[in-house]
């Protein structure tokens, strides 16, 4: 007769691969797309700039919009924050947000999901930022540089293309198993880099399983 103790061992031992499993290659989280970004100059979203567009790519089903603003040491207690995304001129998704959560000098983060309760699939988008303040005092301004530094896209401003580039971040839905290739890239100093990353993940990878089988043992002994 089998004993019930191993085989409450072995399926827990199972059930621990297969969380493995699903975690690397079928959970999705968030991933950023482009990690490089400058905030040298404020954009005031008042006055005169009534609303602020910044082109970008998103490479995979787009979950998160990050943009940094700036309150001028005043925090608005109401208003709304007016995002809208586009793709070839056609309205993808539309959403108020309540200014009152800005953090002066912080990305704001806006979530994004269709009107069809679903994400945007990868692609080019441009995406559309205005402010309406509940208070004629409060200001608010979205970071950016002068500089073009994001290469999937332009800046404009009320319609009209500027030189520069929003300090946003884009994020989009991933498994661990679809973004390997960049986590394993190697580096043209150093191409064994990708090597070394595979091998140590393997290492990780059994020593995690092999103390998870005798914490089991010891647990599930007789």
């Amino acid at each position: 007769m089998v004993n019930r103790k191993i085989i409450l061992h072995w399926s827990l031992l199972l059930l621990f691969l297969m969380l493995q499993v699903y975690v690397l290659f079928f959970l999705q989280v968030d991933v950023l797309h482009f990690s490089y970004y400058l905030n040298e100059t404020p954009l005031p979203l008042f006055g005169e700039n009534k609303t602020v567009s910044q082109e970008f790519r998103c490479p995979g089903p787009l979950t998160r919009i990050d943009v940094m603003l700036a309150d001028y040491l005043k925090k608005p207690e109401s208003g709304s924050l007016h995002l809208t995304i586009l793709k070839n001129g056609k309205n993808m998704f539309k959403q108020d947000f309540p200014a009152n959560r800005v953090e002066d000098n912080r990305f704001y983060s806006f979530p994004i999901q269709s009107q069809s309760n679903g994400r945007l699939p990868k692609g080019n988008y441009m995406f559309q930022l205005s402010y309406t303040p509940g208070n004629p005092n409060d200001k608010l301004a979205a970071w950016m540089s002068p500089r073009n530094i994001y290469p999937y896209g332009n800046l404009f401003v009320n319609g009209i293309q500027k030189d520069g580039d929003l300090t946003f971040r884009v994020y989009f839905a991933s498994t661990i198993r679809q973004e390997k290739s960049r986590l394993l890239n190697a580096v043209p100093r150093f191409p064994a880099r990708r090597y070394l990353l595979g091998g140590g993940f393997l290492l990780l990878f059994f020593m995690v399983n092999l103390l998870f089988h005798l914490l089991l043992k010891t647990l599930i002994q007789d």
